[in-house]
C-alpha cells in the first residue's frame, strides 16, 4: 500500500508525460476520486457500457443484489428498459439497464440513502461486483473474437 501511494505521489509530482504510465488503469473525476477506466460518475449515478446482451447483464445484476444480503428486487420494464429496485435498512438502490445494441447494454446504479443523500461508494462497489461476475462471460466472449479473427 505504502509502495502505491509512493508511486502515486511521484506520478503526480512528475510531469503529465512520466506520469501517464501510473494513471492510465485509473482516472480522476470531478469529486477528485480515482475511478477505473470505463466507469462515470455523473449526477449521483455510476455508469459503465458492458458489451453483452441485456438479459446477461440484466441476470448478473440480480445475482450481485443476491449475493450481497438485498432482497429479490423489484422489476419493472418501460420501453426496452429493465429497472431493479433494491431496499436494505438504510439504502434504496436503483439499477437502470438500457440496451444500446443488441450486444451492448449500459448499467446505472443509484443509490441514496434514508436521508436522501447520494451513496456514490455503494453504487461503485454495486457496479463492481457485477462486473466481476460478468468476467468470465466478457472474457470468453474476447476469446471467440480473437479465435474469429484468426480464422478469417
Amino acid at each position: 500500500m505504502v509502495g502505491l501511494i509512493v508511486a502515486l505521489a511521484a506520478a503526480i509530482a512528475s510531469s503529465g508525460c512520466v506520469a501517464a504510465p501510473f494513471l492510465a488503469p485509473a482516472a480522476m473525476n470531478a469529486g477528485g476520486d480515482l475511478v477505473k477506466a470505463g466507469t462515470v460518475r455523473l449526477g449521483g449515478a455510476t455508469f459503465r457500457t458492458f458489451s453483452l446482451p441485456l438479459t446477461d447483464v440484466r441476470q448478473a445484476a440480480r445475482k450481485t443484489l443476491e449475493s450481497l444480503g438485498f432482497p429479490e428486487p423489484e422489476e419493472k420494464t418501460a420501453e426496452d428498459r429493465v429497472v431493479l429496485y433494491a431496499y436494505s435498512a438504510d439504502r434504496t438502490v436503483r439499477i437502470d439497464l438500457q440496451p444500446i445494441t443488441p450486444a451492448m447494454t449500459q448499467m446505472r446504479v443509484f443509490v441514496r440513502k434514508k436521508t436522501l443523500a447520494k451513496d456514490l461508494a455503494t453504487a461503485s462497489e454495486l457496479l463492481a461486483q457485477t462486473e466481476l461476475r460478468l468476467a468470465p462471460v466478457l472474457e470468453r466472449q474476447a476469446h471467440r473474437r480473437i479465435s474469429d479473427r484468426r480464422s478469417r
